[in-house]
């Protein structure tokens, strides 16, 4: 059967879409689209305890070490020593987006059907939380200096590893760690760190990380004949019991409790932080958290920023551990 006939080119002054280009209309969607990431798991995982002051202190108390000491009968009391509460401190740091919009763009009829002055500042409140995420979860030390800048928390971690050659940091807020050769991540890293944190008196239940750790540590869930023990130690719902691994990994028992593993866009990419969640806090400055602040007009447009003014206080920086210096 012969196919059917190639036609002609349009006859000549054929108005066409092509000439009639400018003259109708143009289809475009309601709707803005956004595709921008704005999980923040740290920030959001954390009680809000306001702090008083840009630089918020806090007190640390540890125990004498537990020890075997006989006492004779009818003893006379000699004074345990006793422990000085070690004060630690972090600064608050002012973080802000911005928006500007005139006049005219506030009223005429814009795709989305909204008023662009807030769908902007919507927009800068977005951005800014991932900037107080980037930020907590930063191998930076506190800088009371103007501008102030906050330590984030892997600063407070002296539990972990570094990799051979490196440095932890002090565990205050006051330096980083320095990391050292860099190795790829096994399950014994994690072990070894959890259990620092456990014997500190922590008990972590999150495990933070880069996307590609987080996919680089499903494939040490896989089991197999050399890693058999680890399949039964992941788990996506709550029966303690063996499971077939799909796609990533939720959960990881390990000996010193179950870690809840959570890919975090937003942090360094070759650290993980294990989280006590019950030993730290969001400290924001009264009425600096997450305000709109409008700014004095200079013509015609409408200018304002979303602010937030705070910290984050780590209560007991031994409970929690970190993990510097991976291959992934």
């Amino acid at each position: 059967m012969a196919s059917p006939p190639t036609m002609a080119s349009a006859p000549t002054n054929t108005y066409t879409q092509q000439l009639a280009s400018g003259t109708v209309h143009e289809d475009v969607s309601d709707v803005i689209y956004r595709i921008d990431p704005e999980e923040t798991p740290f920030v959001s995982a954390l009680p809000q305890v306001g702090s008083k002051q840009i630089l918020t202190e806090w007190l640390v108390q540890t125990l004498n070490s537990a020890a075997d000491v006989p006492q004779p009968e009818g003893f006379t009391a000699v004074i345990s020593p006793s422990v000085k509460p070690v004060r630690m401190s972090n600064v608050c740091q002012i973080f802000a987006r911005t928006v500007g919009v005139s006049g005219t763009l506030r009223v005429v009829d814009s795709i989305g059907g909204e008023d662009e002055y807030n769908r902007q500042l919507v927009m800068r409140g977005i951005e800014l939380k991932r900037d107080l995420e980037l930020v907590s979860t930063s191998n930076i030390p506190k800088a009371a200096t103007d501008p102030r800048h906050m330590a984030g928390m892997p600063t407070f971690c002296s539990n972990g590893s570094v990799g051979a050659g490196g440095t932890m940091p002090v565990g205050d807020g006051t330096t980083a760690a320095v990391p050292g050769t860099a190795r790829d991540l096994t399950l014994d890293i994690v072990n070894q760190a959890m259990q620092a944190a456990w014997t500190a008196g922590g008990s972590p239940t999150i495990g933070l990380m880069s996307g590609n750790i987080k996919n680089y540590f499903s494939t040490l869930s896989q089991g197999g004949t050399s890693n058999a023990i680890v399949a039964q130690n992941i788990v996506s719902t709550s029966p303690q019991s063996q499971m077939t691994i799909q796609g990533a990994v939720d959960v990881y028992r390990t000996n010193f409790g179950t870690l809840q593993l959570a890919p975090d866009r937003f942090m360094p990419p070759n650290m993980i932080l294990l989280i006590s969640r019950d030993y730290v806090e969001l400290a924001p400055l009264p009425e600096r958290n997450m305000i709109e602040q409008p700014y004095a007009k200079t013509g015609d447009n409408t200018q304002g920023g979303i602010i937030f003014e705070g910290t984050i206080r780590v209560t007991a920086p031994k409970a929690h551990a970190a993990v510097f210096a991976l291959n992934q």
